[in-house]
């Protein structure tokens, strides 16, 4: 863009587009918030939340965050798969619920089985493989528990 005269219209693109993403994400992170505490200001939560990502940006290097996109993948590539195991195929509700200690459990096996998987070069990637084997364990696992509650039941 340099060349062709537009090196000024360049970087304005690079900074709006920039902004743009920080701001929602910054937006996101005050209404998540909000929605998880009711004493808390979205507006603070934002402003903080970008004061704290600049900093992070300015005072550690960000040559190679590859372990960082790793660590983000493992964590929330199983989170996902439960919530689509549970809404969408097992059709359960924990909107009322604020704490599952087997989803806590069987997200902690699907966050071991990325890690595991990482040390294997699939043309997929780990996340796709990951979040089928945690889905799976998901109905397996609460399907059997079902069965066993209705057991214990009669």
């Amino acid at each position: 863009m340099v060349k062709a005269g537009l090196g000024i219209a360049g970087l304005l693109i690079i900074v709006l587009s920039t902004v743009t993403t920080t701001f929602l994400d910054a937006y996101s992170a005050g209404v998540s918030s909000e929605s998880i505490f009711s004493k808390v200001k979205g507006k603070w939560v934002a402003i903080i939340t970008t004061v704290i990502g600049t900093l992070a940006a300015i005072l550690f290097p960000l040559d190679n965050i590859t372990n960082f996109l790793y660590l983000i993948g493992s964590v929330f590539a199983p989170m996902i798969a439960i919530q689509i195991a549970d809404f969408f195929i097992l059709k359960q509700e924990f909107s009322t619920k604020s704490f599952s200690l087997t989803n806590l459990i069987i997200w902690a096996l699907g966050f071991a089985i990325y890690r595991v998987l990482m040390h294997f070069d699939m043309i997929i990637g780990n996340t796709l493989p990951d979040m089928l084997i945690t889905i799976a364990l998901c109905i397996v696992f609460k399907t059997i528990s079902a069965l066993l509650e209705k057991r214990k039941a009669n």
